[in-house]
């Protein structure tokens, strides 16, 4: 389940794959489509140099790590080392999932509006709903609030708006009524960045400005390089 708590020392990413089922015009996969998926041997390296920095948590990424012919296994890899295990989906994948419950401990799932989801009482594992915030998506906050009390009482929500990734975002970042939102408390989330509780509910701001990090979470990517950077060296 998300934790506000949670910093960017806490977790260690996996990036499974590259490859996505979608095409998400903010997607910040600057690899996204590539044919490569993580082999045993740079998980397991992956989690030694976790087991080094001492995290508590894994990240399952990508792409779609339901893609991964091996996400299973690799799973089952991470859970022996003992540590929290989140991985995020898009769902394209529900017989993987399943294949999946109870061995992850949180599934994170990005929602853009998929005709089908899981339900959280025929799953082990934690669900949380992610989505995305921007003016098109929810004009109004009426729109907000009808999401909420649609999806608030079968899972944990999180909410975000739209990052800086590519001009598409910058064009769509700005949603004017939330900054008038009733009954919201600031607070911070992964220490940096500025959210607000809305209704019990996280919505982390990334159209406002953030405290500058230096702490980056590290990941291993598909390749085997370990970098706390989102851009590859080669």
């Amino acid at each position: 389940m998300y934790n506000i708590k949670t910093k960017d020392t806490d977790y260690f990413i996996i990036v499974t794959t590259h490859e996505c089922g979608r095409n998400c015009p903010f997607c910040t996969d600057k690899y996204r489509g590539r044919n490569e998926y993580i082999s045993f041997e740079n998980v397991e390296k992956g989690l030694d140099y976790a087991e080094k920095l001492k995290v508590k948590d894994i990240f399952l990424t990508g792409g779609e790590p339901t893609k991964h012919p091996n996400i299973v296994e690799i799973a089952k890899m991470v859970k022996k080392r003992n540590f929290n295990l989140v991985l995020t989906t898009n769902y394209e994948n529900p017989e993987i999932m399943k294949q999946l419950d109870g061995i992850v401990d949180s599934f994170n799932i990005s929602y853009y509006d998929q005709k089908e989801l899981p339900d959280q009482k025929d799953f082990k594992s934690d669900i949380t709903l992610s989505t995305i915030i921007w003016q098109e998506r929810f004009p109004t906050r009426k729109d907000l609030d009808h999401f909420i009390d649609q999806f608030e009482k079968k899972y944990y929500l999180k909410f975000s708006t739209l990052n800086t990734a590519n001009d598409w975002c910058l064009k769509r970042k700005k949603v004017d009524y939330l900054d008038s939102l009733p009954n919201t408390e600031f607070v911070r989330v992964f220490e940096f960045y500025p959210a607000m509780i809305y209704r019990g509910h996280v919505i982390m701001r990334a159209d406002l400005p953030h405290i500058k990090n230096n702490v980056k979470p590290w990941k291993i990517f598909p390749n085997g390089e370990i970098s706390n950077s989102w851009t590859r060296k080669e």
